[in-house]
């Protein structure tokens, strides 16, 4: 857990509908109108592909983006991590045992290492064979097509790459994409860095649900505390703990708000109705089935 992680005046975080569905909030240009920043007030939220769709394909793959892509998202969102030999690689976890049919962590295995894994070899019920991208990679496939959420980890240790922001911010630059991205984290430096580097860039702040009760679930704190510490543009938390009151409190304050990671219909429609800005799940297809898309 808006062409630009989202929302339409920029967010954790973009998608078109197929032909005259209800507007929907952009938390960042829709892919049909790059040019243009600014949020569209709320319709319906905004359909993110989670980790490209991780329930309908081998997560974080390209063949996962380009689904995503035909399926009609408004975004898509990944993970990046860095590699021994500094490429940043697309993948959740920082061990690559989990997702592909190799062992040992991103950050000690050199790109071309990585390059030999099959990154759709644990996916159920078979899938044709998948590299695990670069981001390099990916921001080509979606470039003009849809906004990417795009969410920096930090190594098995808990500690951030060194640099890895820099890295992130310059393949965005390289291909004219600041109003195509959000760089969203649970990682607060890294968010407050990659400010320090490009203001333009968006950026989401990622909250899990501990981060409710550390507050006494007071909403404005919750809200307050995280965005004052990161100067971020989105409010992106866990979906459990989310009210129709912290929506309302997060919108008070000319944000918006993407919450993830969402995957059964009755929780879709209940935060749909409550105005939320954007939806993240690993079934967009039945997102855009609930919505009516």
């Amino acid at each position: 857990m808006q062409k630009l992680f989202l929302f339409s005046m920029l967010l954790l975080v973009a998608c078109s509908a197929p032909a005259s569905p209800t507007p929907t909030a952009t938390l960042v240009p829709t892919p049909r109108a790059l040019a243009s920043p600014t949020l569209r007030a709320p319709r319906q939220p905004l359909v993110v592909a989670h980790r490209g769709g991780a329930a309908l394909a081998p997560e974080n793959t390209l063949g996962a983006f380009v689904n995503a892509l035909q399926l009609g998202v408004d975004m898509v969102e990944c993970d990046v991590h860095l590699s021994k030999d500094g490429h940043v690689i697309v993948m959740h976890d920082t061990d690559v045992a989990r997702t592909t049919d190799g062992r040992g962590y991103i950050a000690d295995l050199t790109l071309a290492e990585i390059k030999k894994l099959n990154a759709a070899a644990k996916f159920p019920g078979g899938y044709t064979a998948q590299t695990v991208p670069t981001l390099d990679e990916l921001l080509d496939v979606v470039k003009g097509k849809t906004p990417i959420q795009i969410e920096i980890k930090v190594d098995a240790k808990g500690q951030r790459y060194p640099n890895i922001e820099q890295q992130v911010v310059e393949a965005v630059r390289a291909r004219g994409m600041l109003d195509e991205v959000i760089v969203i984290s649970f990682n607060f430096p890294t968010l407050t860095e990659i400010k320090r580097l490009e203001p333009r860039i968006a950026t989401g702040a990622l909250v899990r649900a501990d981060w409710f009760s550390a507050r006494g679930n007071d909403v404005a704190r919750i809200v307050h505390d995280a965005i004052d510490a990161t100067g971020a543009d989105y409010f992106m938390p866990n979906y459990a703990p989310v009210t129709e009151a912290l929506i309302n409190a997060v919108h008070a304050r000319g944000l918006k708000i993407g919450v993830w990671t969402v995957n059964n219909p009755n929780d879709m429609q209940r935060l749909a109705a409550w105005g939320v800005d954007a939806i993240t799940t690993d079934r967009p297809d039945e997102l855009k089935r609930v919505l009516g898309r």
